[in-house]
């Protein structure tokens, strides 16, 4: 179903409220504080959301959609990333910092400030669709055959989670295109 103006609207305010709470270091979050931050009706939230929670959860939704749209590793893209140079996935890291960088109100919040394993695991499992078809193209291949893939993608992928929170936590010190060389660097 398709949200109106108002609706996309009030929804951007709230998501901003609850990420403004959360940087000033305010741990119980209620709809009144929220609302009250956002310059929203209780009635309009309720519209929205049953609980802060379902208001988290589509924050974090928001964000995870928006991070693997940004990458392109889903079923509606027309070139798998089997078929990606080595290039194309560079690129489509960069793509991925840039927009954290973008975002980086929300990042800071979530990843650094008050850490969200919704939004930490949605990340791994985006970064592991990126780290499952890419490792065994490295040159290490070789000497990974026979270790199990899953340990070594999931150890990647959260590799590459903490490197972005490490770029996050340093005020992004590195530019988005250095730290994806030294990721992809990394993974050799």
């Amino acid at each position: 179903m398709k949200q109106d103006s108002r609706q996309v609207k009030s929804k951007e305010k709230l998501h901003n409220a609850y990420l403004s709470l959360l940087t000033q270091g305010k741990k119980q979050l209620s709809i009144q504080q929220i609302c009250s931050n956002a310059n929203i009706t209780r009635p309009t939230f309720y519209k929205l959301y049953k609980d802060v929670n379902a208001l988290r959860l589509d924050l974090i939704q928001e964000l995870l959609l928006e991070l693997k749209q940004v990458s392109a590793f889903d079923f509606h893209e027309p070139k798998s990333i089997e078929l990606m140079t080595r290039e194309e996935k560079s690129k489509k890291l960069i793509e991925m910092l840039e927009y954290v960088k973008k975002n980086r109100i929300a990042y800071e919040t979530l990843l650094i400030n008050q850490p969200d394993a919704d939004l930490i695991s949605g990340m791994q499992d985006i970064i592991r669709i990126f780290a499952k078809e890419s490792i065994y193209l490295t040159p290490s291949e070789q000497y990974l055959h026979h270790l199990n893939k899953d340990l070594i993608i999931s150890y990647v992928s959260g590799a590459f989670v903490e490197s972005i929170r490490w770029w996050v936590k340093s005020n992004f010190e590195l530019s988005p295109q250095a730290l994806a060389q030294m990721m992809i660097t990394f993974k050799k």
